[in-house]
């Protein structure tokens, strides 16, 4: 069942990149659907998958805001927030040293000012309908390649209320 699970989260992410455009299970979201609030939900095959894992630490959260600033925390605990305590943990950190991100259709830009040529290009997909027992609708995707256009790294996100 992981491998079933790997080979179509593997299959959605390439077809939806490949086409350029949205399929019936998911596609690119618009931006007021990615603004908000997300946690990262572990892939059941995460180590197979994962040929790299820039961010190591295991509970992952994310703050994408209007005014293009996306703030993220990493620990090893496993803790739930709300996305009104995601707010005013992200609120609280300098504006000027926080990311800023750019939707631009399938992919999503994100730099860092503090540290020289720094650039993130993620494919990202919405699910716009289950796909899996563990992949549900409403879901981003976001899968990070190598610059040669192999995925070396996927995220799963799921919407924090």
């Amino acid at each position: 069942m992981k491998r079933i699970l790997a080979i179509i989260l593997m299959i959605f992410s390439v077809s939806i990149y490949a086409k350029g455009n949205s399929s019936d299970i998911g596609g690119p979201p618009k931006l007021n659907e990615i603004i908000g609030f997300w946690q990262k939900i572990e892939h059941p095959n995460e180590k197979k998958v994962n040929k790299v894992n820039p961010w190591p630490l295991k509970y992952q959260w994310f703050g994408f805001y209007k005014n293009g600033k996306v703030y993220s925390m990493m620990t090893s605990e496993d803790t739930t927030y709300t996305a009104k305590e995601l707010d005013e943990i992200f609120k609280s950190l300098p504006e000027e040293r926080v990311p800023n991100y750019k939707l631009n259709g399938q992919f999503i830009y994100i730099d860092n000012k503090e540290i020289k040529n720094y650039l993130e290009v993620w494919g990202i997909n919405l699910l716009r309908k289950n796909a899996s027992a563990t992949l549900k609708k409403g879901m981003l995707i976001m899968t990070l390649d190598d610059g040669k256009g192999n995925v070396i790294y996927y995220r799963i996100l799921k919407k924090v209320k």
